[in-house]
């Protein structure tokens, strides 16, 4: 009798490492995320159907100190692996080969045309990711980055997921990928701004907005500076922007070129007729369009007009911006 508990926790210890189905020997594959909690690498396994209802998963893990060494992944289970065997290859990274397909996100891209280029190349969470525009900050983006976004007024992750190649999995979820984009971010564009907020009154945010409509006002790396200091000068006397680009941004079927209709759009991004900063970046803009909104050329430029070689001619007041329009036609 007094052998009783001692077999009984024997039953219990084999029941609870039991394997889903010993019986199914088919193979089903399984994606864990990464930054995947071993309580939500559990919930994944179990269904899939690769672990039983009841199962030891978290006291096995918990209790040999494997919590931090399980490896994210595609992985191959069946339902007839027993508890150990899943927990040993999770451990091992024993995944599934996968190709890793690099992307490459230009400087001025959009959340909407990055999905397009994730769907070009393959990506299967293009779709997802695009939608990241919407509803972006994420509850673990939020509490990871807390420093970034505690104070961005929007859930939109437009501006902050920086323009680079990346490598991905052609599976990795959009916030996976965002995650990364994110903490590239975190890693360029920051460091500049603790050192650059003590030289402007505008906030990160804010400083975002407008480098994101540099980047797509200026073809000519050099004219950054210069359409910076006309949006500057335009916000002091409280002139609308008159931006193209924010305008397009507000449009759903934009065209290459702005037309007088499309001027009129009830859109707070329409900065023809809102005056002041839209009320975010209008696509994610590269480290030079951000110092150059800090940082800008001073002049008394508060008109610029686009020549055909890509380039800008800068002018003063309403009289020399015509005629440098005229020249142009």
């Amino acid at each position: 009798m007094k052998d009783k508990p001692v077999w009984l926790l024997v039953i219990l210890f084999i029941i609870m490492i039991w394997p889903a189905n010993p019986f199914d020997l088919s193979v089903r594959r399984v994606i864990i995320p990464a930054g995947s909690s071993v309580r939500a690498i559990e919930r994944t396994l179990r269904q899939q159907g690769i672990l039983p209802r009841y199962t030891a998963f978290r006291l096995f893990v918990r209790f040999c100190k494997l919590s931090a060494r399980l490896k994210a992944g595609e992985y191959d289970f069946s339902p007839s692996d027993p508890l150990p065997r899943l927990i040993t290859r999770l451990v091992i990274n024993e995944t599934v080969p996968l190709p890793v397909q690099a992307i490459t996100l230009p400087e001025g891209t959009s959340i909407y045309k990055m999905g397009l280029l994730l769907q070009k190349g393959g990506f299967k969470s293009w779709r997802p990711f695009q939608g990241l525009v919407q509803e972006g900050i994420t509850a673990k983006l939020r509490e990871k980055y807390w420093h970034i976004f505690k104070f961005v007024p929007s859930e939109s992750l437009e501006g902050y997921l920086f323009p680079d190649t990346y490598q991905f999995y052609l599976n990795t979820p959009a916030e996976t990928m965002a995650l990364v984009m994110v903490d590239r971010f975190d890693q360029v564009v920051l460091p500049f701004w603790r050192r650059a907020k003590q030289d402007t009154k505008m906030t990160l945010h804010e400083v975002l907005t407008l480098a994101s409509i540099i980047e797509k006002e200026a073809q000519k790396p050099a004219e950054r500076p210069l359409i910076s200091s006309v949006f500057h000068n335009r916000l002091a006397k409280g002139m609308p922007l008159a931006a193209d680009p924010t305008v397009k941004y507000a449009l759903e079927r934009p065209s290459k070129r702005v037309f007088y209709d499309q001027l009129s759009v009830n859109s707070p991004y329409n900065t023809y007729k809102r005056k002041g900063l839209p009320p975010g970046p209008i696509c994610n803009p590269g480290l030079d369009s951000i110092k150059a909104a800090v940082y800008p050329a001073k002049t008394n430029y508060y008109f610029f007009v686009a020549n055909k070689d890509g380039s800008h001619t800068f002018s003063i007041d309403w009289a020399g911006h015509q005629k440098a329009r005229s020249r142009i036609k």
